[in-house]
């Protein structure tokens, strides 16, 4: 059986130091190179990634440049949505390589399982600096302990129907059916346009056998603004589109943090207070060590063990601050 025209679409800005590898990831792929075109949607970078695109494009038809003035993602995830010609549309990420068999997996995952209208696979984690704290940083994101029970963090052992997955390959009629991302989004547009999509009757696959690798932030001050921002951005955008787009796992920092700093204010006049703060974060204490020992003999890095505790905690810390930020945000605009 002959597979469908397939549309590989990127928003990309200033990825001068990823996009190589990732196009060569991509242009490796096994699916038939005359059956699939590449958009990339460009946010007028300024650090050379528009010209090694161009070099590609010109030495590959199937890669295009598509301008995507203001870098808004959502807004070029669109611009290359409406441009596409394929049947099917598959959403990659540029901080990420894929094995030369992901394309097909994703596309053949939707042809065996008509029920659903969007496959995706188990995003691994590597660091993009080989230090300790960007292998710690990593591990922390696949972790139960650190990412929750997101399957395409965690990994799964069986094919299950699931909130969302990293990236998504779509059937092109969903778009048809349900509209595009939604452009106010900053950020948690995979996230909003999913829960939308599952509102309107459709499934989401998550196949363990599809896998790709990212490139998680390796570096302190850009790993504390991405986690900021991914706290921030499930309540925020519940209010720009007015309803709540979350799940328990957003929540949970939120309460850790408020907990703690509840106690903590409380303790100088309450004993009980002072207990409960102590219990709490003696648990969580022992929780982390537990997890970033089992992380360790995991990944066979002894390391991890001494690093995982405070990353956990730094992510939880952060992502709560994000959160309260959010909901004590009211101008109901974009951060």
């Amino acid at each position: 059986m002959e597979l469908p025209f397939l549309s590989v679409i990127i928003p990309c800005w200033n990825e001068a130091r990823f996009i190589a590898g990732f196009l060569d990831s991509v242009l490796g792929n096994t699916y038939p190179a005359d059956r699939m075109e590449i958009l990339l949607a460009d946010g007028y970078s300024d650090d050379g990634t528009r010209e090694v695109v161009r070099r590609y494009a010109t030495r590959d038809p199937r890669v295009h440049l598509i301008d995507n003035p203001g870098h808004s993602k959502p807004a070029g995830l669109n611009r290359a949505v409406r441009r596409a010609r394929g049947e099917v549309i598959i959403r990659l990420d540029v901080h990420a390589e894929y094995p030369p068999d992901y394309l097909e997996r994703c596309v053949r995952g939707l042809l065996d399982h008509p029920g659903a209208d969007n496959v995706g696979g188990v995003r691994l984690s590597k660091a993009r600096d080989e230090t300790l704290l960007g292998r710690a940083i990593a591990v922390s994101t696949t972790s139960v302990f650190g990412a929750g029970n997101s399957r395409y963090r965690t990994g799964a052992t069986e094919p299950q129907w699931v909130d969302t997955v990293f990236g998504g390959c779509y059937r092109r009629s969903v778009f048809d059916r349900i509209g595009f991302f939604d452009e106010k989004l900053t950020r948690a547009q995979d996230r909003e346009f999913n829960q939308r999509l599952r509102a309107a009757g459709g499934q989401i696959l998550l196949l363990p056998e599809i896998t790709c690798v990212y490139y998680a932030r390796s570096d302190l001050r850009e790993f504390a603004g991405w986690t900021f921002e991914a706290g921030y951005w499930p309540f925020q955008a519940s209010r720009l589109v007015g309803r709540w787009i979350g799940s328990w796992r957003n929540v949970v920092p939120a309460g850790f943090v408020l907990t703690v700093a509840a106690g903590a204010a409380l303790s100088p006049v309450s004993r009980t207070a002072r207990r409960l703060t102590a219990g709490v974060l003696a648990t969580y204490g022992t929780a982390a060590l537990a997890f970033a020992v089992r992380e360790a003999r995991r990944h066979h890095d002894p390391g991890l063990a001494a690093a995982l505790p405070a990353i956990f905690l730094a992510t939880h810390v952060i992502y709560g601050a994000g959160s309260i930020r959010a909901a004590l945000d009211r101008r109901g605009g974009s951060r």
